[in-house]
């Protein structure tokens, strides 16, 4: 505990110093002061609890300097000295929360009387601000202390006694008792958009900030129900699906089915509304404390095979449940759909085919992959026949995407297959059209004539298969793949020969053959002459006939044999 003497007179300040007993008070720190500029500053660099000071002082007053202290929210207990015993002192001292009002000359026993005082209010006013400050720790702490309690309690680490439980609520100062009652609910929300079977649109950027306004949600929806939410953990690491745990009045502890679901919709309807995006709410009964875990696991485990709409309220059905046996859908009317090119034919008979399976309670997460692994076999080879290779038009983020989330609802099953049939059709008619295949083939190799291109290079491209692409450009341009791109970069190596000072092995290089002698042996080939015979012509023409310069060349000088 430190302390600060203030007064402009010297011999008062080193009386103070020298014959109060400080140490006996408790008192680690003396700091002085002759005016109230220096006591600021003392302020400013140290933490002062207790200030003794003069009232009459010619660079400020004591009462101006305690209104400044109490304006910068310090906390301190101030004693004043003065040698008038004015009334307007000491009302404006009593106003300023200031702890006494001591007449000079100094009594050395009354002050230390006083100090010891000011000592025991300081500690008192020290107390109250730690216990303040471990509520407020506790309030701004709570829900991640209570969140942390509850991941902990729902490990599967096996049955926990009464007794080690209420050790465990003591050691986390959590007001819980093990008769307390509970509802685990889990909330899945979907927040994505797909545009255009070709761009993923997060909703949110800000997991947190999601987080905490769901948990303003649920709490806003359940408000004037007997129940209060403890915790809302999330699951995995996408913060998509979350885990809340609910605390049941004693007098509520049987909530009906109905008001269940009627709570579900509603707060399903509130983040359609608040958040814009779907929910799904699986919820099961209510459980006493230490049924807790084991019910979370159930329902985790409901939630894992069980598949359904958006924007639903799911109620845990208990018991064993059959196991819903895999019927594949008209795979021949479907098959046939996609040969007319009747995209909305499939897409719907699709949608019908899950819902008349939930309707009779026979879908689940098995007949659902099964279901898909059906579909994309059809699909892909539906492709092949056309000579399109799956695997590579349906490379990329958004086939990843879909994929991974289609076994989230019925919904974005929906969306994978919608997208797995809109990009089929679209690309099948694209392909019907070989011009198109042959121009985007030739613009790639126009693009990078100077890399070394394949025909595996290409099926990348135009996802067709290698020996397909070849005989497709073949039949349309009536010259093969090689000899495009040999024409190509002989065409641009004439040209570079013609119009810069580039070395012939930079010019080699340049249009892809890093083998200079390959290079000049094809050149000749191609053209009857090396490639510095051709400079020299190309130079001796331009000087004979500047106007004419190349068409002269060509057509008098050069007989160019193309061999492609």
């Amino acid at each position: 505990m430190n302390v600060l003497l203030v007064d402009d007179d010297r011999f008062v300040v080193s009386s103070l110093e020298q014959k109060i007993n400080w140490k006996d008070l408790g008192i680690e720190q003396i700091y002085s002061a002759y005016n109230i500029r220096q006591a600021k500053k003392i302020f400013e660099q140290h933490p002062i609890h207790i200030l003794i000071s003069d009232i009459e002082m010619p660079r400020g007053s004591g009462l101006e300097l305690l209104a400044w202290i109490r304006s910068e929210g310090f906390d301190i207990q101030a004693i004043f000295l003065t040698n008038f015993a004015n009334f307007n002192y000491a009302q404006k001292a009593i106003e300023l929360q200031s702890f006494e009002y001591f007449l000079k000359p100094v009594e050395f026993e009354k002050l230390e009387f006083i100090i010891k005082k000011a000592v025991k209010k300081v500690k008192v006013s020290q107390m109250q601000n730690d216990a303040i400050k471990a509520g407020q720790y506790w309030q701004k702490y709570k829900e991640k202390i209570v969140e942390n309690f509850w991941m902990d309690y729902l490990k599967p680490i096996g049955p926990i006694s009464d007794e080690k439980l209420q050790e465990l609520l003591k050691d986390k100062n959590l007001d819980y008792s093990i008769h307390d009652c509970f509802l685990p609910m889990i909330l899945k929300i979907f927040p994505y958009r797909i545009a255009d079977h070709k761009e993923i649109r997060p909703l949110f950027t800000d997991d947190i900030l999601v987080k905490d306004q769901l948990r303003k949600l649920i709490l806003d929806v359940f408000k004037g129900y007997p129940v209060r939410l403890e915790a809302l953990i999330g699951l995995g690491t996408k913060n998509e699906d979350y885990l809340s745990i609910m605390k049941v009045q004693e007098s509520a502890c049987m909530i009906t089915q109905q008001e269940l679901i009627a709570l579900g919709n509603a707060l399903i309807a509130a983040v359609n509304r608040q958040l814009q995006c779907d929910m799904q709410f699986i919820v099961d009964c209510t459980g006493s404390f230490s049924r807790i875990p084991t019910m979370v696991k159930q329902l985790l485990t409901f939630d894992e095979e069980t598949i359904h709409f958006r924007n639903q309220t799911i109620v845990f059905q208990t018991g064993e449940q059959n196991p819903a046996k895999y019927v594949e859908p008209n795979l021949q009317l479907l098959e046939h759909y996609l040969q007319t090119g009747n995209r909305t034919g499939f897409i719907n008979k699709c949608h019908q085919y899950l819902t008349n399976l939930l309707d009779k309670n026979s879908l689940n997460h098995h007949v659902l992959r099964s279901f898909r692994l059906d579909i994309t076999q059809l699909i892909y080879t539906h492709l092949k026949e056309k000579q399109i290779l799956a695997h590579h038009l349906f490379h990329g983020k958004v086939n990843d995407f879909l994929l991974e989330k289609s076994t989230r609802s019925i919904e974005d099953l929906m969306a994978y297959i919608s997208y797995l049939v809109h990009v089929s059709l679209d690309y099948m008619a694209f392909t019907d059209s070989r011009k198109s295949v042959v121009k985007t083939i030739c613009d790639y190799i126009d693009r990078n004539y100077q890399e070394n291109i394949t025909r595996n290079d290409l099926a990348k491209i135009v996802y067709l298969s290698p020996d397909y692409i070849a005989r497709l450009f073949k039949k349309e341009t009536g010259m093969s793949l090689v000899n495009y791109i040999t024409k190509k970069r002989i065409d641009i190596a004439k040209d570079l020969l013609e119009h810069t000072n580039l070395p012939v092995h930079v010019i080699s290089e340049k249009v892809g053959y890093e083998n200079y002698s390959y290079f000049t042996k094809l050149f000749k080939k191609v053209t009857n002459f090396t490639p510095m015979d051709y400079r020299k012509l190309f130079l001796s023409a331009n000087q004979n006939s500047p106007e004419k310069s190349e068409r002269n060349m060509t057509e008098k000088t050069l007989i160019t044999h193309i061999k492609i």
